[in-house]
Order: structure tokens, then C-alpha cells, then sequence
């Protein structure tokens, strides 16, 4: 009985530390050799093996656990899967990937992409890392160097340009833009080099700090000169100076007397204190679209007197003395 008992509990204690099938089997072999040495043994053990046969159904219960687990443990494997098997294919990426990460990017083109807000991101970028390279694309892919004087500017487009707000240039970032910004303003720069003048020696940037000519997005008159009159507003400014060529001063027929004089308060005053028709007239109907033009007389007046007198005084003023003043 003892020597069974044991047999029995080797048999757990493999079954309980996991061991492997072979030493299962082996547990079971000594347990059936033990019962059939008991068998051949004297009467007396054999009642006592016949009373271990009937003993309690723990033991029994033992002895079917391990054919059990026997059987458990000698369960195939799963099938590997087949060596022909497809391998796993990369899923392509789609806009609404880039933005878990590039939502920033995406928010520009959102708001300022112009022309670019119509494609998707990888109209571009054709390719992510860390497995691809080619990431980054260039600008003549799409702007053709041969279209456009613009296109073939030497000077990289990402100095100027944002490819997720294109159109939004910052003219801060290079030292020097003239000769870019002429590949589409030639007119402007050709203005400045017929008129010179302080604005004709400075570069573009210094008064256009970005492209356009929406508010702030250069320099105002007013921002680097004092008006004429502490009235004056940059409208006022533009009514008789243009930005490229401010010396050649010219006007519409719309300018009012007081911007005048703002500059000609002299003339301004002989003409209020004057009681002719002449002070009844603004400026620019004598002084005609460009500063410091004059009118001649008999433009208005013809030969108001004989022949003779207009020979002999040619020029009016010889008698009338001043426009702005006249002398009867």
C-alpha cells in the first residue's frame, strides 16, 4: 500500500510541475509495475493490494487524473499557418492620417492654401520616413521655370514662400528682394529709376514687409514722413505722391485747396484776402494735373485788351503782378 501510495504521489508531483508526456507515461508504468509486483507477491500482500484496489475513490480519482492529463498533454499543435501565405500589405496613407500629426500644416492650407487646397497631401508628398525619401517635393514640378519669369527667380521659393499658405509671403526673412520682386513688377522698378529718389535707393522689402496690399502690409506714408499738416491722412498723401516716383507730384482735378495749402500757405492766404474771381477757384483749375504747372492767362481771359497794349506787355503779370494776388 505505502509503495503504491508513493508510486501515486511521484505521479502528481510530475503531473503538478508541469512535466513533460514521456515522464508522465513513465509515472504510469511504475505505478502498473508496483501493482503487478503486489500481485505476485505472498498471500498477504496480495490482500493487501486488494486492499488497496478497493481503497477510497481519492485514490482512484489520482490514478484517472493522470490518464487524463496524459491525454491532455498529448494533444496536437495547432497547424502553423502555411508556408504560401500572402504577406501583409502597407495600407496608403490618406489625408486624414497626416493630420493626427500635421494639423498645423493642414489648418494653413485650410485658410490660406489658394490653389494648393485643392490637392490632397500626397499630391506632394509622396512619401513618409523613415522608409521613403522622397518627402519634400520641388516647386518646378508643378511651376514650370519656362512659364514664368517668376518660376526661374534663383533664390530658393521657401525663402519667400509657405507651400501650405503660398500667397502669404513674408519679404523679412531675405536680405535682398528687388531683383525677385522685378521678375513681376519690372514696371515699378523702371518707375523708381526714372524718378530717383530716397524711396529709388531703397529695396523693396524696406517698405513692403510682406506681398500685397492689404493693411500692414507695408509701409504707410505716414509711418516714415510727417504730413504736410498735421490734418493730412495717407489718402491725402496719395492724392498728389506716388510710392515709386513721390518727387514727380502730380493730381486730379478732386484735390481740395487746403492740401495746397498745407504747403503753399503764402499763395493760400493772397488768394482768401483777394476779392476777385480768382479766389473763388481752387488750385488745380489754374494749376492743371501737375505741380507747379501754370495756366497761361490767356488760356482763361483771351486779349482782354487792344492789340497794341498786349505787344507792348506780353506777359500779363508785367502788370498784374501775381495770380494769387492781383493788381488792378
Amino acid at each position: 500500500m505505502n509503495t503504491l501510495l508513493c508510486s501515486l504521489v511521484v505521479a502528481g508531483s510530475v503531473l503538478m510541475t508541469g512535466a513533460t508526456v514521456s515522464a508522465v507515461e513513465t509515472a504510469a508504468v511504475e505505478v502498473v509495475q508496483t501493482v503487478e509486483t503486489a500481485q505476485a507477491e505472498p498471500a498477504g500482500k496480495v490482500e493487501a493490494v486488494e486492499t488497496t484496489q478497493v481503497e477510497p475513490a481519492a485514490e482512484v480519482e489520482a490514478v484517472e487524473e493522470v490518464v487524463e492529463v496524459v491525454e491532455v498533454v498529448e494533444e496536437p499543435a495547432a497547424e502553423a499557418a502555411p508556408a504560401d501565405s500572402p504577406a501583409l500589405q502597407p495600407i496608403p496613407l490618406t489625408d486624414a492620417d497626416c493630420v493626427k500629426c500635421h494639423y498645423t500644416q493642414a489648418a494653413d492650407i485650410d485658410a490660406h492654401g489658394e490653389a494648393h487646397k485643392d490637392l490632397s497631401c500626397m499630391d506632394c508628398h509622396e512619401e513618409h520616413p523613415p522608409e521613403g525619401t522622397n518627402t519634400i517635393p520641388e516647386c518646378s514640378n508643378c511651376h514650370d521655370p519656362d512659364d514664368e519669369a517668376h518660376f526661374a527667380v534663383q533664390q530658393p521659393c521657401s525663402v519667400c514662400h509657405n507651400p501650405h499658405r503660398p500667397l502669404l509671403v513674408d519679404f523679412t526673412a531675405p536680405d535682398e528682394v528687388a531683383a525677385t520682386c522685378a521678375s513681376c513688377h519690372q514696371d515699378k522698378l523702371d518707375e523708381m529709376a526714372a524718378s530717383p529718389s530716397a524711396h529709388s535707393e531703397q529695396d523693396c522689402n524696406s517698405c513692403h514687409s510682406e506681398h500685397g496690399l492689404g493693411e500692414g502690409q507695408y509701409q504707410t506714408c505716414l509711418d516714415c514722413h510727417e504730413g504736410h499738416s498735421p490734418e493730412m491722412t495717407v489718402k491725402d498723401c496719395l492724392e498728389c505722391h506716388k510710392p515709386h516716383s513721390p518727387t514727380d507730384i502730380t493730381f486730379g482735378d478732386s484735390v481740395p485747396a487746403t492740401l495746397c495749402a498745407s504747403c503753399h500757405e503764402d499763395q493760400a492766404d493772397s488768394l482768401k484776402a483777394l476779392q476777385t474771381k480768382h479766389s473763388e477757384m481752387a488750385c488745380v483749375e489754374c494749376h492743371d494735373g501737375k505741380h507747379q504747372s501754370i495756366t497761361a492767362c490767356v488760356d482763361c481771359h483771351d486779349q482782354p485788351h487792344d492789340e497794341f497794349m498786349h505787344k507792348q506787355f506780353p506777359e500779363c503779370i508785367t502788370c498784374h503782378r501775381d495770380p494769387h494776388n492781383l493788381a488792378r
